[in-house]
Protein backbone atom coordinates (compact mmCIF):
# COMPACT_ATOMS: atom_id res chain seq x y z
CA UNK A 1 0.00 0.00 0.00
CA UNK A 2 1.28 3.58 -0.38
CA UNK A 3 1.70 5.16 2.65
CA UNK A 4 0.05 8.66 1.42
CA UNK A 5 -3.20 9.80 0.02
CA UNK A 6 -1.53 12.23 -2.13
CA UNK A 7 -1.63 10.08 -5.40
CA UNK A 8 -4.68 8.11 -4.74
CA UNK A 9 -7.99 8.83 -6.81
CA UNK A 10 -10.19 6.85 -4.71
CA UNK A 11 -12.80 7.94 -2.34
CA UNK A 12 -14.75 7.36 0.07
CA UNK A 13 -18.00 8.45 1.48
CA UNK A 14 -18.96 9.74 4.79
CA UNK A 15 -19.99 6.63 6.80
CA UNK A 16 -16.34 5.57 6.15
CA UNK A 17 -14.74 8.53 7.51
CA UNK A 18 -16.94 8.08 10.58
CA UNK A 19 -15.79 4.90 11.02
CA UNK A 20 -11.83 6.07 10.84
CA UNK A 21 -12.56 8.61 13.15
CA UNK A 22 -14.69 5.99 15.57
CA UNK A 23 -11.54 3.73 15.18
CA UNK A 24 -8.90 7.13 16.10
CA UNK A 25 -10.83 7.90 18.81
CA UNK A 26 -11.79 4.53 20.52
CA UNK A 27 -8.38 3.02 19.48
CA UNK A 28 -9.79 -0.28 18.65
CA UNK A 29 -12.20 -1.93 16.29
CA UNK A 30 -13.88 -3.44 19.23
CA UNK A 31 -14.41 0.01 20.71
CA UNK A 32 -15.65 1.59 17.86
CA UNK A 33 -17.90 -0.96 17.04
CA UNK A 34 -19.81 -0.01 20.13
CA UNK A 35 -19.59 3.67 19.42
CA UNK A 36 -21.38 2.75 15.67
CA UNK A 37 -23.41 0.21 17.11
CA UNK A 38 -22.19 -2.46 14.39
CA UNK A 39 -20.06 -5.81 15.68
CA UNK A 40 -16.77 -6.24 15.64
CA UNK A 41 -16.66 -8.32 12.11
CA UNK A 42 -18.46 -5.45 10.53
CA UNK A 43 -15.97 -2.72 11.63
CA UNK A 44 -13.05 -5.31 10.42
CA UNK A 45 -14.68 -6.07 7.42
CA UNK A 46 -15.16 -2.24 6.74
CA UNK A 47 -12.22 -1.01 7.21
CA UNK A 48 -10.27 -3.36 5.35
CA UNK A 49 -12.16 -2.22 2.39
CA UNK A 50 -11.69 1.32 2.71
CA UNK A 51 -7.89 0.55 2.91
CA UNK A 52 -7.75 -1.41 -0.23
CA UNK A 53 -10.09 0.91 -1.96
CA UNK A 54 -8.14 3.73 -1.11
CA UNK A 55 -4.30 1.85 -1.75
CA UNK A 56 -3.66 3.84 1.68
CA UNK A 57 -2.61 2.03 5.27
CA UNK A 58 -4.54 4.10 7.99
CA UNK A 59 -3.81 2.51 11.00
CA UNK A 60 -0.94 0.37 12.28
CA UNK A 61 -1.21 -2.30 14.75
CA UNK A 62 0.81 -1.79 17.97
CA UNK A 63 0.11 -3.98 21.02
CA UNK A 64 -3.25 -4.50 20.66
CA UNK A 65 -4.09 -0.89 19.50
CA UNK A 66 -4.76 0.52 16.04
CA UNK A 67 -2.90 3.90 15.70
CA UNK A 68 -3.86 5.85 13.27
CA UNK A 69 -1.14 6.62 10.06
CA UNK A 70 -0.88 10.01 9.11
CA UNK A 71 -3.40 9.20 6.17
CA UNK A 72 -5.32 7.93 9.25
CA UNK A 73 -5.57 10.93 11.37
CA UNK A 74 -6.36 13.19 8.28
CA UNK A 75 -9.97 11.57 7.28
CA UNK A 76 -10.45 10.65 11.19
CA UNK A 77 -10.00 14.68 11.62
CA UNK A 78 -12.61 14.98 7.72
CA UNK A 79 -15.21 12.73 9.73
CA UNK A 80 -15.02 14.60 13.12
CA UNK A 81 -15.32 17.80 11.55
CA UNK A 82 -18.62 16.36 9.51
CA UNK A 83 -20.00 15.37 12.48
CA UNK A 84 -19.84 18.25 13.76
CA UNK A 85 -21.22 19.96 11.26
CA UNK A 86 -23.73 18.06 11.31
CA UNK A 87 -24.54 18.47 14.57
CA UNK A 88 -24.82 22.14 13.89
CA UNK A 89 -27.18 21.87 11.41
CA UNK A 90 -29.34 19.85 13.47
CA UNK A 91 -29.31 22.98 16.25
CA UNK A 92 -29.64 25.34 13.62
CA UNK A 93 -32.95 23.93 12.41
CA UNK A 94 -34.47 23.17 15.37
CA UNK A 95 -33.39 26.37 16.92
CA UNK A 96 -33.42 30.53 16.42
CA UNK A 97 -30.24 30.42 13.82
CA UNK A 98 -32.97 29.43 11.74
CA UNK A 99 -35.31 32.28 12.21
CA UNK A 100 -36.18 34.08 8.95
CA UNK A 101 -33.90 36.60 8.12
CA UNK A 102 -33.35 38.78 4.78
CA UNK A 103 -35.31 41.59 2.93
CA UNK A 104 -38.99 41.70 2.63
CA UNK A 105 -40.29 44.88 0.22
CA UNK A 106 -44.02 46.03 1.27
CA UNK A 107 -45.64 48.45 -0.89
CA UNK A 108 -48.97 50.32 0.43
CA UNK A 109 -49.70 53.97 0.06
CA UNK A 110 -48.27 57.18 2.27
CA UNK A 111 -51.66 57.41 3.90
CA UNK A 112 -51.36 54.06 5.56
CA UNK A 113 -47.63 54.40 6.08
CA UNK A 114 -48.12 57.73 8.03
CA UNK A 115 -50.59 56.39 10.10
CA UNK A 116 -51.46 52.72 10.53
CA UNK A 117 -48.25 51.13 9.65
CA UNK A 118 -45.32 52.53 12.14
CA UNK A 119 -46.29 50.25 15.19
CA UNK A 120 -46.87 47.13 12.92
CA UNK A 121 -43.52 47.67 11.54
CA UNK A 122 -42.11 48.25 15.27
CA UNK A 123 -44.03 45.18 16.38
CA UNK A 124 -42.55 42.83 13.06
CA UNK A 125 -38.82 44.37 13.93
CA UNK A 126 -38.77 43.29 17.29
CA UNK A 127 -40.41 40.05 16.74
CA UNK A 128 -38.12 39.12 13.37
CA UNK A 129 -35.17 41.27 14.08
CA UNK A 130 -33.01 39.51 10.99
CA UNK A 131 -35.15 40.87 8.69
CA UNK A 132 -34.55 44.36 6.92
CA UNK A 133 -38.87 45.91 5.78
CA UNK A 134 -38.30 48.07 2.37
CA UNK A 135 -41.20 50.34 2.71
CA UNK A 136 -42.38 51.73 -0.64
CA UNK A 137 -44.36 54.28 0.07
CA UNK A 138 -46.24 55.58 -2.90
CA UNK A 139 -49.62 55.77 -4.52
CA UNK A 140 -48.53 54.05 -7.40
CA UNK A 141 -49.50 50.48 -7.61
CA UNK A 142 -46.56 48.10 -7.60
CA UNK A 143 -46.42 44.62 -9.98
CA UNK A 144 -46.31 41.89 -7.56
CA UNK A 145 -46.45 39.45 -10.31
CA UNK A 146 -43.37 41.48 -11.38
CA UNK A 147 -41.41 41.37 -8.44
CA UNK A 148 -41.50 44.98 -7.59
CA UNK A 149 -42.90 44.11 -4.25
CA UNK A 150 -43.02 41.10 -1.92
CA UNK A 151 -46.50 42.75 -0.21
CA UNK A 152 -48.87 44.56 -1.10
CA UNK A 153 -51.94 46.85 1.37
CA UNK A 154 -53.99 48.43 -1.06
CA UNK A 155 -57.06 50.06 -1.30
CA UNK A 156 -59.40 47.63 -3.90
CA UNK A 157 -63.09 46.82 -4.33
CA UNK A 158 -61.86 43.30 -4.88
CA UNK A 159 -58.54 41.50 -4.97
CA UNK A 160 -57.28 40.39 -8.38
CA UNK A 161 -57.09 36.71 -8.59
CA UNK A 162 -53.54 36.06 -9.12
CA UNK A 163 -52.61 36.80 -5.70
CA UNK A 164 -53.09 35.50 -2.53
CA UNK A 165 -55.27 37.98 -0.84
CA UNK A 166 -56.59 38.72 3.04
CA UNK A 167 -59.31 41.07 3.02
CA UNK A 168 -58.43 43.30 6.49
CA UNK A 169 -62.67 45.26 6.13
CA UNK A 170 -63.76 48.32 5.17
CA UNK A 171 -61.89 51.30 3.85
CA UNK A 172 -64.01 54.12 4.77
CA UNK A 173 -64.03 57.99 4.11
CA UNK A 174 -65.55 60.97 6.39
CA UNK A 175 -65.91 64.95 6.63
CA UNK A 176 -63.52 66.15 8.49
CA UNK A 177 -63.05 69.84 10.00
CA UNK A 178 -60.75 71.17 12.89
CA UNK A 179 -62.21 72.45 16.29
CA UNK A 180 -60.67 75.77 15.34
CA UNK A 181 -61.97 76.24 11.91
CA UNK A 182 -65.65 74.61 12.59
CA UNK A 183 -65.52 78.12 15.87
CA UNK A 184 -64.38 80.18 13.23
CA UNK A 185 -66.92 78.98 10.68
CA UNK A 186 -70.34 77.25 12.58
CA UNK A 187 -72.85 76.90 9.46
CA UNK A 188 -73.96 73.84 8.85
CA UNK A 189 -74.74 73.80 5.06
CA UNK A 190 -71.48 72.38 3.37
CA UNK A 191 -71.91 75.38 0.79
CA UNK A 192 -70.61 77.96 2.70
CA UNK A 193 -67.34 76.36 3.71
CA UNK A 194 -63.94 76.50 2.64
CA UNK A 195 -63.18 73.09 1.21
CA UNK A 196 -59.71 71.51 0.77
CA UNK A 197 -59.83 69.33 -1.83
CA UNK A 198 -57.31 66.45 -3.42
CA UNK A 199 -55.54 66.65 -7.52
CA UNK A 200 -58.08 64.72 -9.40
CA UNK A 201 -54.92 63.48 -11.14
CA UNK A 202 -53.75 61.91 -8.02
CA UNK A 203 -56.97 59.57 -7.16
CA UNK A 204 -58.78 56.31 -8.26
CA UNK A 205 -61.04 56.57 -5.13
CA UNK A 206 -65.04 56.11 -6.00
CA UNK A 207 -65.02 59.02 -3.46
CA UNK A 208 -63.65 61.74 -5.86
CA UNK A 209 -67.34 61.76 -7.94
CA UNK A 210 -68.78 62.04 -4.63
CA UNK A 211 -66.23 65.10 -3.64
CA UNK A 212 -66.81 67.07 -6.37
CA UNK A 213 -70.50 67.19 -5.87
CA UNK A 214 -70.34 67.57 -2.69
CA UNK A 215 -67.44 70.62 -3.37
CA UNK A 216 -68.78 73.59 -5.22
CA UNK A 217 -66.00 74.54 -7.44
CA UNK A 218 -66.26 78.23 -6.02
CA UNK A 219 -65.58 76.88 -2.77
CA UNK A 220 -62.61 74.48 -3.23
CA UNK A 221 -59.80 76.69 -1.79
CA UNK A 222 -56.59 74.42 -1.54
CA UNK A 223 -55.88 71.01 -3.56
CA UNK A 224 -53.16 68.93 -2.60
CA UNK A 225 -51.72 66.04 -4.33
CA UNK A 226 -52.04 63.48 -1.18
CA UNK A 227 -54.50 62.82 1.98
CA UNK A 228 -51.65 63.25 4.43
CA UNK A 229 -51.10 67.15 3.00
CA UNK A 230 -54.81 67.42 2.93
CA UNK A 231 -55.41 65.94 6.54
CA UNK A 232 -52.21 68.48 7.96
CA UNK A 233 -53.96 71.45 6.09
CA UNK A 234 -57.62 70.17 7.96
CA UNK A 235 -55.55 70.20 11.28
CA UNK A 236 -54.18 73.67 10.46
CA UNK A 237 -58.03 75.46 10.10
CA UNK A 238 -57.81 75.31 6.57
CA UNK A 239 -61.14 74.27 6.06
CA UNK A 240 -63.07 71.19 5.92
CA UNK A 241 -61.73 68.01 4.08
CA UNK A 242 -62.56 64.31 3.10
CA UNK A 243 -60.35 61.47 4.87
CA UNK A 244 -59.81 58.54 5.06
CA UNK A 245 -60.83 57.41 9.01
CA UNK A 246 -57.92 55.88 9.25
CA UNK A 247 -55.74 58.87 8.93
CA UNK A 248 -57.96 61.51 10.36
CA UNK A 249 -59.50 59.71 13.20
CA UNK A 250 -56.57 60.00 15.34
CA UNK A 251 -56.34 63.30 14.98
CA UNK A 252 -57.51 65.05 18.38
CA UNK A 253 -57.44 68.29 16.47
CA UNK A 254 -60.28 67.27 14.19
CA UNK A 255 -64.08 66.29 13.89
CA UNK A 256 -65.16 63.94 12.20
CA UNK A 257 -68.59 65.71 10.59
CA UNK A 258 -70.21 62.67 8.70
CA UNK A 259 -69.34 59.88 7.25
CA UNK A 260 -69.93 58.71 3.14
CA UNK A 261 -72.50 56.58 2.06
CA UNK A 262 -71.42 53.44 1.39
CA UNK A 263 -70.96 52.87 -1.90
CA UNK A 264 -68.12 55.41 -1.62
CA UNK A 265 -66.23 52.85 0.79
CA UNK A 266 -63.64 50.43 -0.66
CA UNK A 267 -61.59 47.33 1.00
CA UNK A 268 -58.25 47.13 2.11
CA UNK A 269 -56.86 44.24 1.11
CA UNK A 270 -52.86 42.17 1.78
CA UNK A 271 -51.36 40.98 -1.21
CA UNK A 272 -48.82 38.69 -2.00
CA UNK A 273 -47.88 36.54 -4.96
CA UNK A 274 -47.93 32.61 -4.87
CA UNK A 275 -44.31 32.64 -5.72
CA UNK A 276 -42.87 34.57 -3.02
CA UNK A 277 -45.27 33.37 -0.43
CA UNK A 278 -43.26 30.25 -0.75
CA UNK A 279 -40.29 31.95 0.85
CA UNK A 280 -40.27 31.59 4.33
CA UNK A 281 -39.55 34.99 5.41
CA UNK A 282 -42.36 36.60 3.07
CA UNK A 283 -44.98 34.01 4.31
CA UNK A 284 -44.08 34.77 7.90
CA UNK A 285 -44.31 38.73 7.71
CA UNK A 286 -47.58 38.16 5.54
CA UNK A 287 -48.99 35.99 8.31
CA UNK A 288 -48.01 38.90 11.02
CA UNK A 289 -49.03 41.39 9.03
CA UNK A 290 -52.59 39.53 8.38
CA UNK A 291 -52.81 39.47 12.33
CA UNK A 292 -51.77 43.28 13.29
CA UNK A 293 -54.10 44.72 10.41
CA UNK A 294 -57.06 42.68 11.36
CA UNK A 295 -56.59 44.15 14.94
CA UNK A 296 -56.98 47.70 13.08
CA UNK A 297 -59.89 46.87 11.58
CA UNK A 298 -62.11 49.14 13.59
CA UNK A 299 -60.41 52.35 13.12
CA UNK A 300 -59.63 51.39 9.20
CA UNK A 301 -63.65 51.07 9.38
CA UNK A 302 -64.18 54.59 10.77
CA UNK A 303 -65.67 52.72 14.26
CA UNK A 304 -63.27 54.47 16.58
CA UNK A 305 -64.26 58.18 16.39
CA UNK A 306 -67.76 59.18 17.11
CA UNK A 307 -69.83 61.99 14.78
CA UNK A 308 -70.41 65.26 16.15
CA UNK A 309 -72.55 67.23 13.60
CA UNK A 310 -76.37 68.62 13.44
CA UNK A 311 -78.88 66.27 11.35
CA UNK A 312 -78.25 68.99 8.56
CA UNK A 313 -75.26 67.79 7.60
CA UNK A 314 -76.36 64.64 7.43
CA UNK A 315 -79.06 65.26 4.79
CA UNK A 316 -76.66 66.62 2.86
CA UNK A 317 -73.72 63.64 2.73
CA UNK A 318 -77.10 61.10 2.37
CA UNK A 319 -78.58 63.40 -0.54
Amino acid sequence: MQSSLANSQATCDLNDLRLVAAIHETGSLSGAARRLGLNHATIFRRITAVEFNLGVRLFERQRGRYSATPAGEELAMAGVEIDALAAKSLRLVAGQDMRPSGIVRIATTESFVDSVLPPILRRCRTTYPEIRFDILSSNMMHDLSRGEADIAIRPAQRAPENLIAKKIGDLVFAVYGSRAYLNESPATDWHTHEWIALEATQSQHRVLTWMEKLQPPERIAFVFSTFISMCAACVRGLGLAVLPCFLADTRPELVKLETLPEDCWSQIWLLVHPDRYRTARVKTVFTLLHQALVDEADLIAGKTKNIETDAIFTDQVAG
